[in-house]
């Protein structure tokens, strides 16, 4: 039978009568990464000797997804998307803004169901919901600026061990802050608390991604990104480690993924197959999944881990998620309606609004940039490059460096032939049809989502319009989550908490 969703746990618990099943609830783990692009993961290829091996073994051990992405290619609204299983125009995330109401989080499902909560790393970027309180969180400072793969152990072993003892499932989500920049470089100063990687890369060992440019500067900054990557599989191999060494493997279901692409141009932050392509793992050595899978057959999505993980638990999942459990697919089954993928940008950090809708399946991938002429798309991280391509005297680099600044209104690439999406197939005559079939699939996504864009996608031949809707959708914003705000923030989950603790105590 299913167990209750309501939000109110005290009063959901009491009116069911709420007993456990016979057999012992499902533990979950997420675990995720900062900035991992796919192109970084050995299953897609990666020339780098033994890069992430601790990733490697546990795919072998379990499912392994080469089809998975995530919504969103920024951080805070990408890691919402996986708490409420809603995509960002549904639940009003479409950047570092609240959400448009209170919605359930799997978090928060979990607690009323009886579960024990917690969080390492990444903490207000991982509660959506600002009254929500873990039972047990430690952010970047306490765990050597989320890159110390020791303490990320011992606060594992920990909470796991404190749940066992309190008799209670649990939810643990562990984010490292690995790959994210400052990236590891061994000749500079080093973040506080931050350890060694267990092994460094050197600039001429690196394969460059086909989206980027193949220049000195390029490769030394890939270098020290791998240098975090093998840091991040070094966090990954303690964490389970410690769930190994609680007893607590057999019965947890474990998943692993990005909440974006790699912090470099064309990657993060944007709807390219680098920005959304992530790698994702699952164990549940109790759960009857079929281990040593790897899935090539449906496309999945970050909206479904939500009600993954709630049907893993044998819970209802809330009504107003957007999301579909994969849990059949784990389990070796074939499932319907994985075709595509969505994804979408609205606003950054701040400034203008650099709005992107995409769809892609295995083969292509469709994107709408309504922003052009609007805005350019800018980010501090992808400054020296793009600089680099500008002044190379390369006809097309330098064009490539204007198409990331000033975008087109529409993009369409063979992603099974150009992963790099190097060659926009948008006008050639032989895709037009196919291009009418993805367009269609998008603006119906965009109608059940109720996405703003959509007016301005069915306008699109009327550029003079498109701008005229930009302007109304769109004003600039200096900041959407100045550090006054992300202080609140951390208040009030003070506050929720200790009013928790109060509440348990009385």
């Amino acid at each position: 039978m299913k167990k209750c969703t309501s939000l109110l746990a005290a009063g959901c618990l009491a009116a069911t009568g709420f007993v456990w099943a016979e057999s012992a609830p499902v533990n979950v783990m997420l675990i995720t990464a900062d900035d991992l692009g796919y192109e970084a993961y050995s299953l897609f290829d990666n020339e780098l000797p033994n890069l992430t091996p601790n990733m490697d073994r546990f795919a072998k051990q379990g499912v392994q997804f080469a089809n998975a992405h995530v919504n969103h290619s920024i951080c805070m609204p990408s890691r919402s998307v996986m708490a409420t299983g809603m995509y960002s125009t549904s639940s009003g995330m479409m950047g570092f803004i609240n959400m448009k109401e209170q919605n359930p989080t799997v978090m928060s499902v979990l607690a009323d169901n009886g579960y024990r909560t917690g969080v390492l790393g990444k903490v207000v970027h991982s509660t959506p919901d600002l009254d929500f309180s873990w039972d047990y969180s430690y952010d970047a400072e306490d765990l050597g600026s989320g890159r110390s793969p020791e303490l990320y152990y011992q606060r594992t072993k920990a909470f796991i061990k404190e749940s066992k003892k309190a008799g209670q499932p649990f939810y643990l989500m562990v984010n490292s802050h690995d790959p994210h920049r400052v990236f590891h470089d061994p000749e500079k100063n080093r973040l506080d608390g931050e350890e060694n990687p267990s092994q460094l890369y050197h600039p001429d060992e690196v394969t460059v991604p086909s989206y980027l440019p193949d220049y000195p500067e390029v490769r030394l900054d890939l270098s020290h990104y791998y240098n975090s990557v093998r840091r991040l599989d070094d966090t990954f191999g303690r964490v389970i480690e410690a769930l190994e060494e609680t007893g607590q493997a057999e019965n947890t279901l474990v998943m692993f993924v990005s909440d974006n692409g790699s912090p470099f141009p064309f990657a993060k932050a944007n709807t390219y197959l680098a920005s959304t392509r992530t790698p994702m793992l699952v164990q549940w050595p109790g759960g009857q999944l079929k281990n040593g899978l790897t899935d090539t057959e449906h496309m999945v999505s970050t909206v479904d881990l939500m009600p993954t993980i709630l049907d893993a638990a044998d819970i209802d999942v809330p009504e107003n998620v957007d999301g579909v459990s994969f849990l059949p697919v784990l389990r070796g089954e074939k499932q319907q309606d994985r075709d595509y993928t969505f994804a979408q940008i609205d606003y950054k950090i701040g400034g203008p609004a650099t709005p992107m809708r995409a769809v892609q399946s295995k083969q292509y991938g469709y994107i709408f940039n309504p922003f052009t002429g609007f805005s350019e798309f800018r980010v501090g991280y992808d400054r020296e490059t793009i600089a680099l391509m500008q002044e190379s005297g390369d006809k097309k680099q330098i064009e490539r460096a204007e198409l990331f600044r000033k975008r087109v209104l529409e993009e369409f690439y063979d992603l099974e032939n150009d992963p790099g999406n190097l060659n926009n197939l948008i006008d050639h005559p032989d895709y037009q049809d196919i291009i009418k079939e993805y367009r269609a699939e998008l603006e119906s996504w965009m109608q059940g989502t109720e996405d703003p864009v959509l007016e301005i996608f069915q306008a699109r031949e009327n550029p003079r319009q498109v701008l005229k809707m930009m302007k109304t959708h769109y004003p600039k914003r200096e900041s959407l989550m100045p550090e006054a705000q992300l202080e609140a923030i951390r208040i009030r989950q003070q506050e929720v908490r200790a009013q928790r603790l109060r509440q348990n105590q009385s």
